[in-house]
């Protein structure tokens, strides 16, 4: 029998609330000391001058977070309840820093060949176990915060992870720019205090009490897989149809993600500091930006937000493309990318801003028993984005920077039409 409303309130409380919080402040201050964007390519490039190589960083951390949902959706919408799914995700993403971290200690110098197989070795794990678990964390979401309420949770999460992760980001540049600590021991310290944060934000998340949930209709896996279901609820809901092409355009825009910070090394011969100081930049892009969203998405509404998330995925790229056409003038590069790395939390990972939006957007259209679904479709078709780093890092190789800020620019623009065309909803 179906949960009253009133008894789906009784789990809504302020604990839950605040635990959901504290997860979301120590992963993205976790976060911040092994950025996609910034520390992780540069420790790549550290390792090999192959631009696919670098590449791989956006794709795998994308790619690995959202391929696997759709099968995460056939294992959670029969059940009832999430929890064990998410505590399974915990053990495959601490587990893969256990992977990483040695590798990169003992191996980056001496066979850097086999150090780079065992860091991708283990970032791949960390990010399938986000991927695996991304279905329960969303649905414990949607049982345990209000709709009106996510604006503010997503961004006191993100407000205040951005806080500790300016204080992350002037360590990184300490711990980089320095002469204390050598390659690739700098590294390795870096990839142990991420681990330090996520603990104990994986540990405050699993104590949430979680309602029962109304268990959805239970599918062979191969329908899943063969994108049987998915065609179905795509062709079905149109609300649905649009906000997939919406993220998947946006996204895609996102494909020069990794190759910001490369183009500054390389085109721009900035220090390595600079990867600090823009890692901090990006910190207070989000600090700024992210009560803009909450409100956006508390008083004018998801569709509101994610219009807007959208012009910023056109003008990110852009942003760099002018850029790029005047690299004789460093104090406008300087800018140019300040700017770029400023507006990269609308763009980078799960997409700050479109991640809230586009997640009440589908609470608020998505059938309760078909959420998992609905989320595992998203996410996974979400995932073609995340691949498109890799034949980027040939343009890159080319050094064709230019036509690849150009692409991004143009796929933003895509994205930002449909996003226009998304139908107005009505959040409880």
């Amino acid at each position: 029998m179906a949960e009253s409303p009133a008894d789906k309130d009784a789990y809504r409380t302020p604990r839950a609330y605040w635990l959901g919080v504290f997860n979301g402040i120590m992963f993205t201050i976790g976060v911040a000391f092994v950025d996609p964007a910034t520390v992780l390519p540069a420790f790549v490039s550290e390792l090999t001058d192959s631009g696919v190589a670098v590449g791989a960083v956006s794709a795998i951390g994308m790619g690995g977070w959202y391929l696997p949902q759709l099968v995460a959706a056939n294992y959670a919408q029969p059940r009832r309840y999430k929890r064990p799914l998410y505590m399974l995700a915990v053990y495959f993403r601490g587990g893969g820093w256990v992977i990483a971290i040695p590798a990169v200690y003992f191996l980056a110098r001496s066979h850097p060949a086999l150090a780079l197989a065992g860091f991708f070795l283990g970032y791949s794990f960390f990010v399938l176990g986000g991927g695996l678990g991304g279905i329960a964390f969303l649905d414990i979401v949607a049982k345990t915060i209000k709709g009106r309420q996510l604006g503010s949770f997503f961004g006191h999460r993100q407000v205040w992870g951005a806080l500790g992760g300016v204080g992350a980001g002037l360590l990184v540049k300490e711990v980089l720019g320095g002469e204390g600590i050598p390659f690739p021991q700098d590294y390795a310290l870096l990839m142990v205090l991420a681990l330090a944060c996520f603990i104990p934000g994986w540990a405050a998340f699993a104590s949430i009490k979680e309602p029962p949930g109304e268990p959805g209709e239970s599918q062979p896996l191969s329908s899943f897989l063969t994108g049987a279901v998915p065609a179905k609820v795509l062709r079905e809901d149109r609300a649905f149809r649009l906000l997939v092409m919406s993220r998947l355009l946006t996204g895609a825009a996102s494909l020069a993600l990794p190759f910001y910070i490369v183009y500054c090394r390389r085109v721009l011969h900035m220090s390595d500091e600079m990867v600090g100081v823009y890692l901090s930049v990006q910190m207070a892009g989000m600090m700024l930006l992210v009560p803009v969203w909450s409100v956006l998405n508390d008083r004018r509404g998801a569709r509101t937000l994610l219009t807007v998330i959208a012009a910023l995925a056109v003008a990110t790229p852009a942003l760099a493309l002018l850029g790029s056409l005047f690299p004789e003038h460093a104090w406008f590069n300087r800018l140019a990318f300040g700017a770029v790395f400023f507006s990269l939390v609308s763009l980078a990972a799960v997409g700050r801003g479109g991640f809230t939006g586009a997640t009440n957007y589908l609470f608020a259209i998505a059938p309760e028993p078909k959420r998992p679904l609905y989320i595992g479709v998203l996410n996974t078709l979400f995932a073609v984005t995340a691949f498109l780093p890799l034949p980027a890092g040939l343009l890159v190789k080319a050094g064709m920077f230019e036509a690849l800020f150009a692409m991004g620019t143009l796929l933003g623009l895509g994205g930002l039409v449909v996003t226009l065309a998304l139908p107005p909803v009505d959040v409880e």
